[in-house]
């Protein structure tokens, strides 16, 4: 019995092959099964408010703000934070057409269901790229249970160019041969490029791929829609750095947030960084770089490339985006907090694809009767610290845990509504809610019109970042 390995080279296998389900008809109702469940595992997440009860701030703020005011195809090119967000428009845009009411619950399973497809995506993607039945399975998983999504990533629009840009890798990784797969790809990759220049970050993924020739076609179009990206972000006159960056943080806010977190989860990475510190961090990261290191040197040539291109991938998809916003206070121990968890995704899911992607190689090649590890045990121990790490989580406090919900914050804005004019309390100005250019402006709320703040509410005396700006009129008639 033979199988075929990353080098294209057929090699004496030492077990079965992966029997997947068979027939269109069974796959399709699997997949549709799991499309489904992934989606509701993501909207239960969270104690107190889940995702549908409570929108998310630039979801409401930004985008649903500019989906009232303005029509589609004005909406769908135009910048937010100095990039094209697609994606989030072609979401934001039907929310403006839905009774109120339902805007929370459209944001929240809307996002939850993109997420649940890219899984989808990851998992026929990765099956042809690696050998264990488990692999797949396990990266596909993580796609919407990742432990470290669920405190402000999960079930939300805004953060879909995260999952966009791992799906990305994935496809240019992959790379189909047939014409529909390739237009499918050129779609997958297109849509997330227009949906954060970051995306840029995976293209060596295509460099290393086992059918180089067939990556090329969607890496050029992904190239080709990274340059409508550099129109905009190039000629931006808004800067958004938040903080002061410092080099020498960037690695060891890795080794916090992706190294120790992929061990711990966030819900304990906190206990641990504030009892043992950098020293913990830096016993985490030499033990896992010796770990990773003695699988690279033992896996094949081609699993080699591509574990350690998702590495730096991994590394460069942190080091980037926090050295444009700024590091201060990320390293903060005795005020330490996981705030940023978004900034972690795509670090995290590429982290655990070049550990499966190396384990999958070998435990499953001939040569692994000199490392004693089979397939079967390494997916069981890895799902099972995922799991831990899953159930540790899940249960941990949002930021929409405490938030108000929205239809509180409906009926509290009818009753404002209510009251003549001249005796409303001052609406705030919502600081991020309209476009100007390249640049975001505030709406500034009419005498007719009410603000709903949405999450995360800021603390007392804080300017209002993002709030939905409503007519009292389409309150009055809903």
């Amino acid at each position: 019995m033979t199988q075929q390995t990353l080098d294209g080279v057929r090699s004496p296998s030492p077990r079965q092959p992966i029997r997947w389900p068979q027939g269109r008809a069974r796959v399709f109702w699997l997949s549709l099964g799991w499309v489904v469940l992934a989606t509701l595992l993501q909207l239960m997440r969270g104690p107190g408010n889940r995702a549908a009860h409570v929108i998310w701030a630039e979801d409401g703020g930004v985008f649903f703000n500019q989906a009232l005011r303005h029509d589609f195809w004005h909406n769908l090119f135009a910048p937010h934070a100095g990039y094209f967000q697609v994606v989030c428009r072609l979401l934001a845009q039907p929310a403006a057409h839905l009774p109120i009411e339902w805007v929370a619950v459209w944001f929240a399973i809307s996002g939850a269901l993109v997420v649940a497809l890219i899984s989808l995506l990851v998992f026929f993607t990765s099956r042809t790229i690696l050998t264990s039945t488990w692999a797949p399975l396990l990266l596909a998983g993580l796609v919407p249970l990742l432990p470290q999504a669920g405190y402000e990533v999960n079930a939300n629009i805004s953060n879909l160019h995260w999952y966009l840009a791992y799906a990305a890798f994935w496809v240019l990784l992959a790379a189909p041969s047939s014409r529909r797969g390739r237009a499918g790809a050129c779609f997958i990759v297109v849509l997330a490029a227009l949906s954060d220049p970051l995306t840029a970050l995976v293209l060596p993924a295509a460099l290393v791929s086992p059918r180089r020739r067939a990556s090329v076609i969607p890496a050029a179009a992904m190239v080709a829609a990274l340059g409508l990206q550099a129109t905009i972000y190039l000629g931006q006159a808004d800067s958004y750095s938040n903080s002061a960056t410092s080099v020498g943080d960037l690695f060891w806010i890795y080794g916090l947030r992706v190294g120790a977190s992929a061990v711990t989860g966030d819900r304990s990475l906190i206990p641990f960084y504030t009892a043992l510190g950098l020293a913990g961090v830096a016993a985490v990261g030499v033990l896992g770089c010796v770990a990773l290191a003695l699988l690279v040197i033992r896996a094949e040539r081609g699993a080699r490339r591509i574990a350690v291109a998702a590495l730096l991938i991994s590394v460069a998809y942190l080091v980037v985006p926090l050295g444009l916003r700024g590091t201060t206070s990320l390293l903060d121990r005795e005020q330490f907090s996981i705030n940023g968890s978004r900034y972690t995704l795509v670090p995290l899911l590429l982290l655990w694809a070049c550990l499966v992607v190396l384990l999958d190689n070998v435990s499953t090649r001939t040569s692994s009767r000199r490392f004693p590890l089979s397939a079967r045990t390494t997916g069981l121990v890895l799902t099972c610290l995922a799991g831990v790490q899953l159930l540790s989580d899940v249960g941990a406090p949002t930021v929409r845990s405490e938030a108000t919900r929205w239809s509180a914050e409906l009926q509290a804005a009818r009753e404002e509504c209510a009251a003549p004019p001249e005796d409303r309390a001052p609406q705030s100005a919502p600081l991020v809610a309209d476009h100007d250019g390249s640049g975001s402006v505030p709406i500034v709320p009419g005498p007719d019109d009410v603000s709903i703040e949405v999450a995360p509410v800021p603390p007392p005396g804080e300017p209002v970042t993002f709030a939905i700006v409503l007519p009292c009129s389409t309150l009055r008639s809903s």
